[in-house]
């Protein structure tokens, strides 16, 4: 079972390893987080700490790395126009 698990996130999915899938789906849940406006108060840290990042740092660097921008930048940008803030 293991080995069939891994050869659809790797051939499949595209990724390279559990990790990189589970990143990937931290990252994706990240996003919307910081586009929701309802949590535009929640400190970046509280959302990766939700997420599963034990801190700060390596969720920033995922963060950056997958969308190429910080998380703060992300929701700056995702809620500029929001008519809730």
């Amino acid at each position: 079972a293991d080995h069939r698990l891994r050869r659809f996130i790797n051939g499949a999915l595209g990724f390279r390893n559990f990790a990189d899938f589970l990143n990937a789906r931290r990252i994706e849940a990240a996003r919307a987080m910081l586009s929701d406006p309802a949590n535009a108060r929640m400190p970046v840290s509280a959302i990766a700490f939700d997420l599963g990042y034990a801190s700060l740092g390596p969720f920033n660097r995922a963060f950056k790395d997958a969308t190429g921008l910080t998380p703060t930048a992300w929701r700056a940008r995702a809620l500029a126009g929001s008519p809730e803030l």
